[in-house]
């Protein structure tokens, strides 16, 4: 369930990391969606091995991010996220 967990959160940097192409596109027939369906993979694998609930530290961090990628899918935005990235490091 470990190693769920870590492969579930890898995909999270993809639009972050220099290799990506900017500016990144959050849309159903973008790379976005490849990632997503990545993600999804490792949810039945998380749920069935839970042995507890996840500590509460990193539930925010983790629905923050997740609610701003949702809102940018839906806008089917285009965002140089990269940049975003260098600016609060």
């Amino acid at each position: 369930m470990l190693n769920a967990h870590i492969a579930s959160t890898t995909p999270f940097r993809t639009p972050f990391i220099s290799s990506t192409p900017q500016p990144f596109t959050f849309s159903p027939n973008s790379s976005w969606s490849d990632i997503t369906k990545q993600i999804r993979s490792f949810i039945p694998v998380m749920l069935q091995h839970r042995l507890a609930l996840s500590p509460r530290e990193m539930y925010s961090p983790n629905r923050k991010l997740s609610g701003a990628f949702l809102l940018a899918a839906r806008l089917d935005a285009t965002v140089d996220t990269k940049a975003i990235w260098d600016k609060v490091q």
